[in-house]
């Protein structure tokens, strides 16, 4: 892993909004037995008040319904043919637990490999980018999750170019623009969750490649008033991948990976 990716991540580790939460609300204990009853009490209102909308839903739909949103007229959509090829990104691979127990196992996220799967057969005839360099120490990697389970989908190997060194949504781009022929000039569907598709298409466009988005991995109703059954697991947990894409959006426009700072169709 690339250090600027290590630090990070590790700053993010502080700074995503279910961790962030918390660590406020132990600032307005201390605050508050340290007698700043003022501050300490409006911090704590202010956390609670947090948790609340996100508990019950609407805080996580106002982040993340504006990502989803972005590109879902393609939704299944392949009528912008004809196309090059088939790009899907990694992400849905849990690594510790497929090698624990030697089969794969997927996150949330499985609709990225199970969707690749349904476009290879739907289009036998088109090569298949895979993108994901991800690995740790004594695992399998992601690259060998997603073998193992194209395999087991009946998908022939020959047809997938897997990409092993890339280790984040730029870094994808990059190593899948490498493993594009010459004379595949059409587009490409690119098969990524829907919310991490504004930051995915940046990525690539900036990277020169002409893609066609295939959101994938919805988590809302693209909803953004809705209020749901009170669920804090989950909502923090949704909450936290909004966040980071809107952090990572921002990100990569000021680092020049994006050239625009919210992609659109």
């Amino acid at each position: 892993m690339a250090w600027d990716t290590l630090i990070s991540r590790i700053i993010w580790m502080f700074l995503q909004p279910s961790n962030l939460i918390f660590i406020f609300m132990f600032i307005s204990l201390l605050l508050l037995w340290k007698n700043y009853r003022r501050a300490g009490l409006s911090l704590l209102s202010f956390c609670l008040t947090l948790y609340f909308l996100t508990m019950t839903g609407p805080l996580t739909n106002w982040l993340m319904v504006p990502l989803e949103e972005r590109f879902s007229i393609y939704t299944n959509d392949v009528s912008h043919g004809p196309y090059s090829g088939i790009i899907v990104l990694a992400g849905a691979e849990r690594l510790h637990m497929s090698t624990r127990h030697n089969q794969v196992t997927l996150s949330g996220a499985a609709e990225r490999l199970i969707e690749a799967a349904k476009l290879a057969r739907q289009f036998p005839e088109l090569p298949i980018i895979y993108c994901g360099g991800g690995r740790s120490e004594g695992m399998l990697t992601e690259v060998q999750v997603a073998q193992k389970f194209f395999t087991e989908a009946g998908i022939d190997l020959s047809r997938i170019r897997f990409d092993h060194r890339s280790y984040n949504t730029y870094t994808n781009a990059i190593e899948a623009k490498a493993l594009i022929k010459p004379d595949e000039t059409a587009t490409w569907l690119l098969v990524t969750s829907a919310f991490h598709m504004p930051r995915a298409v940046g990525s690539y466009r900036t990277a020169g490649l002409n893609i066609q988005p295939y959101p994938v991995d919805y988590r809302t109703n693209l909803s953004a008033s809705r209020i749901n059954i009170p669920s804090a697991g989950t909502n923090f947990s949704e909450l936290d991948y909004a966040a980071h894409e809107w952090v990572g959006l921002l990100t990569y426009y000021i680092s020049g990976h994006n050239d625009v700072l919210f992609p659109a169709p």
